[in-house]
């Protein structure tokens, strides 16, 4: 019963969590309607994750990935779309080198190829050129 549990609690956060950056991912696509309620980036980091985003971008490299071991390895990944999202939106280089090293870090620790990854990849290196 535990196990399961668990299981399902991931599985929700994950549904809920991919329903948050639908909304940032329509934000910066230009295609959330003008007259909608603005989006609290803020409260993404809070709800999801625990922490205020000001001490999550504060983090560097080695506090973030001491962080990340604190997650469940799906938590990961969107994380690095969080940040992904939120520098594309605010115009932060930082928030985007963040992004790229999860991302790339999540490769590496799951062993996993996606297609999707390496155009989130491809996205923040064309931003990180200008």
């Amino acid at each position: 019963m535990g196990i399961r549990y668990e299981k399902d609690t991931i599985l929700n956060w994950i549904n809920e969590m991919g329903k948050f950056l639908r909304l940032l991912v329509d934000k910066w696509e230009g295609s959330l309607e003008e007259e909608s309620t603005p989006i609290d980036i803020e409260s993404g980091y809070k709800e999801y994750f625990r922490q205020d985003r000001s001490y999550l971008i504060g983090l560097d490299n080695g506090e973030l990935e001491l962080f990340i071991s604190t997650l469940e390895p799906e938590q990961i990944r969107p994380l690095a779309q969080l940040f992904m999202y939120d520098g594309l939106l605010s115009d932060d280089r930082g928030l985007l080198k963040k992004a790229k090293f999860l991302f790339e870090l999540n490769m590496r620790q799951s062993g996993s190829f996606s297609f999707e990854d390496y155009g989130f990849l491809a996205k923040i290196d064309n931003e990180l050129k200008f």
